[in-house]
């Protein structure tokens, strides 16, 4: 057994948490990170030759297998823990890069009114007829507390996009109905494909206000 190098800090699975995480101490601290990581890595060609959607799409074979790391659920304190056998729509991936290997890349900011939603429905609606043991509640923190925040992860990640709302003016081309931004994408949107572009005339006519989807995915160096 090969005896590597003491590290100052070890950090459990290369994902988007366990890579940006050691990004950050390197590029902030003096000390060393060592990143450890149980899937196998994978280099370009193998996307283009050797993957295919029976393996891939059908077969799971980027994901964490169930079988061999179990979790369990129950739906409440009386129910006996069963386990999953099953991800359904989350699919937590193995190799260097996590799931964030197989993400398509959708990258949108939640919206304010997601902050305080309890505050609107009870001004919506009233507390008479809402349930008194409603379970939504209002964030600890607003919009406008993240939004550096935000922004800092979207540099970070290299977030293509167009801005639909910069400092308040609403601009043409983005998401007219997100939160304010103080700053536009790190980078351009997506180029539109054929059939994109069509849609966009498309529902324009109709007086919608289509926009790209910001996506993880760079656009330009």
């Amino acid at each position: 057994m090969t005896n590597l190098k003491p590290v100052d800090v070890a950090i459990i699975g290369g994902g988007w948490t366990g890579l940006l995480t050691a990004k950050e101490i390197t590029e902030k601290t003096s000390l060393s990170v060592a990143v450890f990581e149980r899937g196998g890595p994978r280099k370009l060609p193998d996307y283009a030759l050797t993957m295919d959607e029976l393996d891939y799409n059908i077969r799971l074979r980027m994901m964490q297998n169930t079988a061999e790391e179990t979790i369990t659920h129950r739906h409440s304190l009386k129910d006996s823990a069963v386990p999953v056998r099953q991800h359904g729509s989350f699919h937590p991936g193995t190799g260097t890069g996590g799931a964030g290997e197989h993400w398509g890349g959708a990258s949108f900011r939640f919206l304010p009114d997601v902050f305080t939603l309890r505050t609107h429905l009870l001004q919506k609606h009233g507390a008479a007829k809402l349930p008194e043991d409603l379970s939504i509640q209002d964030w600890a923190v607003t919009y406008d507390d993240l939004e550096t925040r935000y922004w800092k992860a979207e540099q970070m990640m290299g977030i293509s996009g167009k801005a639909g709302n910069l400092r308040g003016q609403k601009v043409d081309g983005g998401n007219i109905f997100e939160g304010p931004r103080r700053q536009e994408y790190p980078t351009p949107p997506l180029k539109h494909s054929y059939a994109s572009s069509m849609f966009e005339a498309a529902v324009r006519r109709l007086g919608y206000h289509p926009y790209p989807t910001p996506a993880a995915n760079l656009s330009e160096p």
